[in-house]
């Protein structure tokens, strides 16, 4: 058996690929490791642990950059976003397999560094239900605006990723991720 691997969930915004990448994550025993961001929480994340983003500051975000504690980091709209080296390794150093959630920028990163150890699995759906899926969130026009003027220089990356899935269900969706997934372990 190789690995251990760091599965990629990439894709174009509103894809699912959290909601997708946490079902699987939890159900195939793999590491979440996450992001670390200067935006503010949404109204959905107020109050619970997030296992998607620690919030810090501007100022704690620029030390830690200072201190090369990331492996990437991402200005998207006006908030900086990055993942720690510390995170990403430990669970490969013990032999575990992870995963991340990041744009495309991020997957490339990720890649360039991990290499064949670097699984991305690229999700996507048509416009529409992106809009809609943004929507649903509550999310400022702005934010939403900002996804669709990228949707299509996102969906172009994914003749560069290992896996391509459309996700316009749940239940199937999630066996062919959990299929390409297994074809690696």
């Amino acid at each position: 058996m190789a690995g251990p691997f760091l599965f990629i969930f990439t894709g174009t915004g509103g894809s699912g690929r959290k909601t997708i990448a946490h079902r699987i994550g939890e159900e195939l025993g793999l590491v979440p490791v996450p992001s670390y961001t200067t935006r503010p929480p949404r109204a959905s994340e107020y109050g619970k642990a997030d296992q998607d983003y620690k919030f810090i500051s501007r100022d704690t975000f620029a030390a830690m950059k200072a201190s090369n504690e990331f492996v990437e980091t991402a200005l998207i709209g006006r908030e900086l976003y990055g993942m720690r080296r510390e995170d990403l390794e430990k669970p490969m150093l013990g032999s575990r397999n992870a995963y991340a959630i990041v744009n495309t920028d991020g997957a490339d990163a990720l890649k360039q560094l991990y290499g064949s150890s670097a699984v991305r699995l690229f999700l996507y759906t048509d416009k529409m239900t992106v809009l809609e899926r943004l929507e649903s969130k509550g999310l400022s026009f702005e934010t939403i605006d900002r996804y669709l003027n990228t949707y299509t220089e996102e969906v172009v990356y994914r003749k560069h990723c290992e896996h391509v899935i459309e996700n316009t269900e749940l239940i199937p969706t999630l066996a062919r991720i959990r299929e390409a997934i297994q074809s690696h372990l």
